[in-house]
């Protein structure tokens, strides 16, 4: 059984993160219970996810589903003050504004749920302002729902939208740089 564990812990470790692991994971909480036959893992009090260098996750409640068969993940639920650090891996995609390549970025919520079948997570609630928030060096964002589709790495925010970029966070000399500086003149002229 602490071997099946162990393999399922790897398959999580995985799924956390957008590359393979390069360092030892752990995953501490208060209790812990493995229910094979139902095929979930449940960790409940202090759960602390630490994948070093790449994803770190803080929550009261986790519980992990398995696909029938018990090898795929069917579903990863975070609940209770979750807080998810990820350093962003290398992008091609230089429209990127928020999530810089190896930037540390922090998500917080009251629910944060992986499906594995169609590989996004989705974020809902959080303790201090009702919606989720993403925050990054370059600024953050929220929303009621925030899903994150890993498969085609596009963020989606659905409700209530805000998001607040930093002074120096857009390139200068960039495609919006000229725009904003040329809006900025209208309003104060106008």
């Amino acid at each position: 059984m602490l071997r099946h564990a162990c393999c399922l812990f790897t398959v999580v470790m995985v799924a956390a993160a957008a590359e393979p692991p390069s360092a030892e994971g752990t995953i501490d909480s208060e209790t812990f219970l493995y229910d094979q036959k139902g095929g979930i893992l449940h960790y409940q009090g202090n759960v602390q996810l630490r994948y070093p260098g790449a994803f770190d996750l803080d929550c009261a409640d986790l519980e992990i589903r398995l696909q029938s068969g018990g090898s795929k993940l069917d579903r990863i639920i975070a609940s209770t003050n979750v807080v998810m650090t990820m350093v962003q891996a290398p992008t091609t995609n230089a429209a990127n504004l928020l999530l810089k390549p190896g930037a540390t970025n922090r998500a917080y919520a009251a629910l944060a749920v992986y499906n594995g079948t169609n590989n996004t997570v989705t974020l809902t609630g959080s303790p201090q302002f009702g919606q989720p928030w993403v925050e990054a060096a370059e600024g953050s964002f929220k929303a009621d729902v925030i899903t994150f589709d890993r498969a085609n790495d596009r963020f989606m925010g659905t409700g209530n939208f805000r998001m607040i970029v930093k002074p120096g966070a857009l390139p200068k000399g960039g495609p919006l740089a000229p725009r904003l500086r040329r809006c900025a003149r209208r309003v104060r002229e106008g």
